[in-house]
């Protein structure tokens, strides 16, 4: 069922949620306390505008942060430098409303120099970014190989669907390349989502995706072919190299302990794979065919 909190991190960040609610509660506070309420004719709409503007921008911001990012250093850089600079525009804010006394006079210092020290730490959280930015990009070309196009991928596994495999194995055909193809099917994995549900049966499949990736080279692609089948493009590799990775797959997804959310014993498959080398003068869609009646022949002679 869809919640609020599922679909957001919120959840991780309650600490963090309490120090945003902090942060404005403290600028309020010190403005009624040592504040005195303005005239209506002395207030200024436009001011009041461009300035209220900012604080609740910088407070969307914060929550569009944790709502969105996993609990972190970049995240909890991010959250403290908005929230200093938060605290700076709302008490900016809130002078429109009040005056202060002579002997408040400090309340002017702390209006500005947490803006300063969140921009600092702001500036730190983005370069942390950047760097965890560049080490997912590592990680992506391995997904999207050459080019994206986020329109053909698939919410489940995060890799391309079997059509943009094809696309990329036509390609390669034109210009006259060969490469070994090969297709990995999860053994009795039907039986797994009608005992665990099919939400464990996608989150299992998510895991093995990534398990693929980790286990392919840069210039190899993987992408989800059907059902519990993924399909992998590897140009500029021998049979037996192929085979080497194919089999170092296979090992890693039979190790994999997947936990069922409401189970702590852990839940363990195998899987079955068959590979051709693809040469620029057959056609793709026979060589699929027998592939596919191997892996189903494969199947039966297990069951």
């Amino acid at each position: 069922m869809f919640t609020f909190t599922n679909s957001t991190q919120f959840r991780h960040h309650k600490l963090w949620l309490a120090f945003t609610f902090c942060v404005v509660a403290l600028a309020v506070c010190l403005a009624f306390m040592f504040g005195n309420a303005k005239e209506s004719t002395v207030i200024s709409g436009l001011d009041i505008v461009g300035e209220g503007s900012i604080a609740f921008l910088t407070l969307a911001w914060m929550l569009a942060a944790l709502a969105s990012r996993p609990p972190g250093k970049v995240t909890s850089l991010l959250t403290i430098g908005l929230g200093f600079f938060l605290f700076s525009v709302s008490l900016d804010f809130l002078d429109e409303f009040f005056h202060y006394p002579e002997e408040a006079y400090w309340l002017s210092m702390i209006e500005s120099y947490p803006a300063a020290v969140g921009m600092v730490v702001m500036t730190a959280a983005l370069y942390q970014w950047h760097l965890e930015q560049r080490a997912l990009n590592l990680q992506l070309r391995r997904r999207e190989w050459d080019f994206r196009d986020h329109d053909a991928i698939d919410p489940i596994t995060q890799l391309y669907r079997a059509e943009y495999w094809k696309t990329q194995i036509n390609k390669l055909q034109q210009s006259g390349k060969s490469a070994v193809i090969a297709i990995i099917d999860i053994n009795n994995f039907s039986l797994f989502n009608q005992k665990h549900g099919y939400t464990e049966g996608d989150r299992y499949l998510h895991d093995i995706a990534q398990l693929v990736i980790m286990n392919l080279r840069q210039q190899d692609l993987a992408c989800r072919y059907a059902g519990d089948r993924f399909a992998i493009l590897m140009p500029d590799v021998s049979p037996m190299q192929a085979d080497v990775i194919l089999n170092d797959i296979k090992v890693s997804i039979q190790h994999l302990a997947f936990r069922h959310s409401q189970n702590a014993n852990a839940i363990y498959t195998t899987a079955r794979s068959t590979q051709v080398t693809l040469l620029p003068n057959q056609r793709l869609a026979t060589v699929l065919n027998t592939m596919l009646l191997e892996l189903e022949r494969a199947h039966d002679s297990a069951a």
